[in-house]
C-alpha cells in the first residue's frame, strides 16, 4: 500500500476522535517519509511535536496503523530539516496547484489551501450558505483596496455572515473556502482564519502580559476576519469584550466578519446581549444533513480529488449507511480505498465498515447528561444541584430534566432527587415545558439534536 495513502487513513480515522484545534496543532505537516519492515518513520515538522505525539498519540497511532497494515510494530518520529521541509513543500505544490507564494500567505493567513469552492458539494442541504460565501468573495475580491491615507468602506451585503449546523457538515470547509478565494485573487488582501478556542488562547496571553491594546490593533488591520466555532466564547467576559472592540473596529471601516457555531446566535447561551444581536444583525445561514444522491456527489468529488475511483455500488452503500457527518463520510471513503485496493471485495469492503456504520446506541448516564448540558450551555453543575432560579440556570437544568425523562426513562421523582431533591411537579413541569418547546421552535430542535450528538459521540 502507498505511504501517502496508509497515512491519509489514519488521519481520517484519527480526525473525527480529536477536537479541530488537537487535530490540526498537533498532525498538520506530518507523513509517513518510510516503511522499514514493521517499523514506521514518521516525519513532523519539530521537536515540539514529535515530543507531544511520542508521549501521547503513539499508543492510537499505532493502533491506527496496525488496522490499516497489521504488521506494522512500532513508530520512531524524525524531525524534517530545513531541505526536507522545503522538498516536502515543493511536493505539496503539484498536488495543490497553489504558486509558492501562496504558501507564504495562507501559512499568515491560518487558512488550509485545500478548502476551496471547486471542490465543495453544492445541495439542498447547504446552497443558501455556500451562495451568500461567494457572494461575499467575489465583493471582497473586486472592491479596491484602500490606498493611502484614502478610506474606501466596503459595501458589504452579509456582515457579519453567521453559518450554523452539526459537526462535520462542511462549516470549516465554505469559511476557509472564502479565504483561500480572496487570496487567490487578490494577492494583497488581508485575511485571517482562526479558531475560537486558538483565539481564546491569544486573548489569554495577551491579558497575562498587559498587551490587551496589541490583539484589538493586530485583528482589526484585516479585511476579512474569519472565526470558527464562535460559540466557545460563551461566559469567557474579557475574551468577550476584546471581541466586541475588534468586531466594531473592523465593521465601521466596512471590513468583512465571517464566524461559525453549531447553534444559531440565539441558542448561544450567557454571551452579551450586544454580541447576539450584531451576530444576528447581519446574514445568518445554516447547514442542514445532505441527502442521498448529494452524499454519493460528495462520494464521487472526493474520488475525484485523489484521481482515483471505487464500484459505484461501494459509494452507494457508503451514503446509505453514513448519513449525518461528512467528516465520517469521508473517513469511510478512505478506508474502503484502502480496502478494496488490498482485497478487492465489495463484501470485505462492507466487513470493514461495520463499525461505523452499526456501531451500537453508548450507555449514557444521568452524569454524562449533566456534564454535557452544562459544558453546552457553559453553565457550572453545582449551579444545576442549587435552588438558583436564574434563567440562565433553570433553561438548562430543565433541558436536563426533560433528557433524563426522555433518553434515561426514570420517573419524575428520581429526577428530582438527582437534581438535588426537587419536588417531583417541578421536574413535571419542566418536561412539559420543553417538549412543548420542540413541537414549536425549530432552532431549539437543533440545539437539542446537537447536544445528543455531543451525548452520544464523545
Amino acid at each position: 500500500m502507498d505511504n501517502s495513502l496508509l497515512w491519509q487513513s489514519v488521519l481520517a480515522n484519527l480526525e473525527g476522535k480529536l477536537s479541530k484545534p488537537t487535530f490540526a496543532t498537533w498532525f498538520r505537516n506530518t507523513t509517513i517519509k518510510k516503511i522499514k519492515t514493521s517499523e514506521v518513520i514518521l516525519a513532523v515538522p519539530n521537536i515540539f511535536v514529535r515530543e507531544w505525539l511520542q508521549n501521547k498519540f503513539n499508543k492510537e497511532l499505532l493502533l491506527s496503523l496496525r488496522q490499516f497494515s497489521p504488521k506494522i510494530k512500532k513508530i520512531k518520529y524524525v524531525v524534517l530539516n530545513q531541505e526536507g521541509a522545503k522538498s516536502q513543500k515543493v511536493g505539496r505544490k503539484n498536488d495543490l496547484a497553489q504558486p509558492k507564494i501562496e504558501f507564504y500567505q495562507n501559512r499568515l493567513s491560518g487558512l488550509n489551501p485545500r478548502y476551496k469552492f471547486s471542490n465543495f458539494v453544492v445541495g439542498n442541504f447547504n446552497q443558501l450558505a455556500h451562495a451568500c460565501a461567494i457572494s461575499i468573495s467575489k465583493n471582497l475580491i473586486n472592491t479596491t483596496l484602500n490606498l493611502g491615507n484614502t478610506k474606501r468602506k466596503l459595501k458589504l451585503e452579509y456582515n457579519p455572515f453567521f453559518i450554523y449546523s452539526k459537526v462535520g457538515l462542511g462549516k470549516t470547509h465554505l469559511l476557509e473556502a472564502i479565504g483561500n478565494e480572496v487570496i487567490d485573487f487578490q494577492k494583497k488582501r488581508r485575511v485571517k482564519y482562526v479558531p475560537c478556542p486558538n483565539f481564546t488562547s491569544e486573548v489569554i496571553s495577551n491579558i497575562r502580559e498587559g498587551s490587551i491594546e496589541k490583539i484589538v490593533a493586530n485583528y482589526s488591520q484585516f479585511d476579512a476576519l474569519i472565526i470558527d466555532d464562535i460559540e466557545f466564547i460563551a461566559g469567557k467576559e474579557r475574551t468577550q469584550d476584546v471581541f466586541f472592540r475588534i468586531f466594531n473596529n473592523l465593521t465601521e471601516v466596512g471590513k468583512q466578519i465571517v464566524l461559525s457555531s453549531d447553534r444559531p446566535p440565539r441558542a448561544i447561551e450567557r454571551i452579551e446581549e450586544r454580541l447576539r444581536s450584531r451576530f444576528e444583525g447581519g446574514m445568518v445561514a445554516d447547514i442542514t444533513f445532505p441527502d442521498f444522491e448529494e452524499r454519493v456527489a460528495i462520494l464521487e468529488q472526493k474520488l475525484e480529488e485523489r484521481e482515483t475511483a471505487l464500484p459505484k455500488e461501494i459509494l452507494e452503500f457508503i451514503a446509505g449507511n453514513v448519513k449525518k457527518n461528512i467528516r465520517e463520510l469521508e473517513g469511510a471513503l478512505t478506508r474502503s480505498l484502502v480496502i478494496f485496493e488490498r482485497e478487492n471485495s465489495l463484501e470485505k469492503v462492507r466487513k470493514s465498515l461495520k463499525d461505523i456504520i452499526e456501531e451500537p446506541k453508548k450507555r449514557i448516564s444521568p452524569e454524562k447528561i449533566i456534564e454535557n448540558v452544562c459544558d453546552f450551555f457553559n453553565v457550572p453543575p453545582k449551579e444545576i444541584l442549587s435552588k438558583s432560579r436564574k434563567r440562565e440556570v433553570v433553561f438548562p437544568r430543565q433541558v436536563i430534566m426533560y433528557l433524563f425523562r426522555e433518553e434515561l426513562n426514570l420517573s419524575l421523582p428520581s429526577i428530582g432527587v438527582k437534581l438535588g431533591n426537587k419536588d417531583h411537579t417541578t421536574v413535571g413541569y419542566a418536561c412539559e415545558k420543553i417538549g412543548e418547546k420542540v413541537k414549536k421552535d425549530g432552532d431549539f430542535v437543533k440545539t437539542l439534536e446537537t447536544i445528543k450528538e455531543r451525548l452520544y459521540n464523545t
